[in-house]
């Protein structure tokens, strides 16, 4: 069992991040299925995390446009 914060975040229990393999900054997908949320661990393979989120657009309703700029901000970020 596991609480969110007030600021929405949890943690994973170690026992399950050792069994999958989870370590400090890798990527979860995350999604939700009804009442349930689930969760895939992914690589830091940039070409899977843009198939991931252009998927996840598609489905909301964002443009291939507004998509490469979200990507622009994010980079711009990090830098």
């Amino acid at each position: 069992m596991v609480k969110v914060t007030s600021k929405g975040q949890l943690t994973v229990p170690a026992e399950i991040r050792r069994d999958l393999g989870i370590d400090k900054d890798d990527y979860l997908y995350v999604a939700e299925a009804g009442d349930l949320i689930l969760m895939k661990r992914i690589g830091v393979d940039p070409k899977e995390i843009l198939n991931i989120f252009q998927r996840a657009a598609k489905d909301i309703g964002f443009t291939r446009k507004e998509l490469d700029q979200a990507i622009r901000e994010i980079r711009q970020a990090k830098e």
